[in-house]
């Protein structure tokens, strides 16, 4: 095994032990963390999100199995650059979805119900970014793809990166309408997946 495989493994580890510790600590305090295709939604919106949990779900295991099996499935060849890369790309994910689940404390939710008891949360790093925590998963995601180039990895880095951009638009619909003019003025300051806004253009 070679040193960016077990680097990737402990990263791996560490973004979803993350994950699911912080699910456990909150359920321990009474709190449903995990709210993904659940709660009071329109069945559309619980369909979506059932999605995105399962391709979650599905690509953690494709992303373990790449790691562990590079020349795999098809495997395309990745240069030492490349790998080295897409392990920096990671890094950066694991520390944002870190950074975001410990600040978040008791407000973190994965998924958004009208039922939830939150507030909102705009410092630490919601400073920099209105959504670390899926910037965590995107460049999570990217990473592994970049290091360990397969079809199955390719096609669900893809399609996650894609499904979160529109859980991040639902959610924000329901921030706006849950925090109004407070999100109002948090979303004209700072962009949508990363740096400060210097002009009130809210996207």
């Amino acid at each position: 095994m070679t040193l960016i495989q077990i680097l990737f493994f402990i990263l791996w580890a560490a973004f979803y032990g993350a994950y699911l510790l912080k699910n456990f600590l909150l359920r321990r305090q009474g709190i449903r963390a995990d709210i993904l295709g659940k709660g009071d939604k329109p069945k559309s919106r619980a369909v979506f999100e059932t999605a995105i949990k399962i391709v979650t779900y599905f690509g953690a295991m494709v992303q373990v199995f790449s790691i562990a099996f590079p020349k795999a499935i098809g495997a395309f060849s990745a240069s030492t650059a490349q790998q080295v890369s897409g392990l920096v790309f990671s890094t950066f994910g694991v520390a944002c979805f870190i950074a975001a689940v410990v600040v978040m404390g008791h407000n973190w939710r994965a998924g958004f119900s009208a039922e939830q008891d939150t507030r909102l949360v705009t410092g630490g790093i919601y400073r920099y970014s209105r959504n670390p925590a899926f910037l965590g998963f995107d460049f999570l995601y990217i990473g592994c793809a970049l290091a360990f180039p397969n079809p199955v990895n390719v096609v669900f880095a893809v399609a996650a990166v894609a499904l979160f951009h529109f859980q991040i638009l639902g959610e924000e619909k329901y921030l706006a309408g849950a925090f109004g003019q407070d999100y109002v003025e948090y979303r004209t300051k700072t962009m949508r997946y990363l740096g400060k806004r210097k002009k009130d253009n809210p996207a």
